[in-house]
């Protein structure tokens, strides 16, 4: 991190030489969080995530189930060692295969939220570019990681902060 800040600060150096650089500031996850739409998408989100995992919680239970029922016939010696050796390896596939199922979900849960999010994230950098013009900025650098942690460690106050037009910009209408 602290190479690609040093980078980056390297690369912005030759320019501020030859004349002012105008950098500006946003929040992306505040101008998401003041977007009407982003509730609906969250929502959205949720429920096919929920369904997602209820599916799976009905396998993972039916495997559970079915190695209870497998470990009480063998304490109670009602499987012979042939037996024994068939249901272990019938519920070894079947512990495989929730796995790849708990995969497969997460999978479709990344992919469904890239397939939300993505109009969103489009909307807000069109909208930045916009007050980006109009402001007649070099630079526009985010505010915080996703991680939460800072991409710029110190910024003064004279830095312009757009958040707020590009909210206003996508709520005009």
């Amino acid at each position: 991190m602290k190479r690609i800040l040093f980078t980056t600060i390297l690369f912005l150096l030759p320019a501020l030489a030859f004349g002012q650089l105008k950098v500006g500031i946003m929040s992306p996850d505040e101008v998401l969080d003041a977007l009407p739409e982003t509730a609906q998408v969250e929502a959205n989100l949720q429920q096919f995530i929920q369904e997602r995992q209820s599916s799976f919680e009905q396998s993972y239970q039916s495997w559970l189930e079915q190695a209870t029922s497998y470990a009480e016939r063998v304490d109670a010696g009602q499987l012979t060692g042939a037996e024994q050796e068939r249901e272990e390896e019938r519920l070894i596939e079947m512990q495989e295969e929730l796995s790849n199922l708990q995969n497969r979900v997460q999978r479709q849960i990344q992919q469904r939220q890239n397939e939300l999010f993505t109009p969103l994230l489009n909307r807000v950098e069109r909208a930045m570019e916009e007050v980006s013009s109009e402001l007649g900025l070099d630079f526009v650098i985010n505010k915080t990681a996703s991680t939460g942690d800072p991409i710029v460690y110190y910024s003064s106050q004279r830095g312009v902060d757009i958040t707020q037009r590009v909210i206003e910009k996508l709520t005009q209408n």
